[in-house]
């Protein structure tokens, strides 16, 4: 029972956290819009390797992290100019007012979902945050299994929320170049948000 509740705990973390609009499910959309369902699949699968790394890491080295915060700093660092960079992205993207298209260009979608979730850094410092909430309740041992378990779940988790934001990618591409659009200018606008809330953090907080 304590090796289920370990990955159940690493599965609603990153379910939860992938639930949120973000670098990696957005890509997702894109990924499936531009070469399909099955290809978005694929990118999922890399993606979610790259989570059980991130999980497995920020548990091994809970002691590290705990002892050079400014590793996190330099994380959340990353992450502020990642989504700033996003931003303009998705509105350069916006404003070219282009329908996605069908294409078959060549290349790994696993090796794509791979990087993109591995550069997602931002990973780290969250699942170090939540895992140190759980040590403290005594409700997570960070010694092998169970690290590994919480690491899996982790992966899984976001490979479900993963498929969820690509099956209703469908019903972005039947809405049209507008809803395309539409989707773009949303997503600049969240991630420009998401890049100032985290230089105030940095900077001001």
């Amino acid at each position: 029972m304590q090796h289920l509740l370990h990955s159940f705990y690493g599965f609603v973390l990153l379910a939860g956290g992938v639930a949120l609009p973000g670098l990696v499910n957005m890509t997702t959309v894109r990924v499936c819009l531009n070469r399909g369902y099955r290809a978005a699949m694929r990118f999922n699968a890399g993606a979610a390797v790259a989570v059980l790394l991130h999980a497995y890491i920020a548990l091994a080295f809970a002691g590290l992290l705990n002892r050079n915060p400014s590793v996190i700093l330099y994380l959340r660092q990353l992450a502020a100019l990642l989504f700033l960079v996003l931003g303009f992205v998705f509105f350069y993207q916006g404003i070219r007012r282009e329908a996605a298209k069908a294409s078959h260009r060549k290349g790994r979608p696993m090796v794509l979902g791979f990087l993109v979730s591995a550069a997602n850094v931002v990973n780290i410092p969250a699942i170090f945050a939540f895992s140190t909430y759980l040590r403290m309740r005594g409700q997570l041992l960070i010694t092998a299994p169970y690290r590994f378990l919480f690491a899996l779940g982790a992966a899984l988790g976001a490979f479900a929320m993963l498929g969820t934001y690509a099956f209703f990618a469908k019903k972005v591409e039947s809405g049209g170049p507008e809803m395309t659009q539409r989707l773009n200018y949303f997503l600049s606008g969240l991630f420009f948000v998401l890049a100032l809330v985290q230089g105030v953090q940095l900077y001001w907080a």
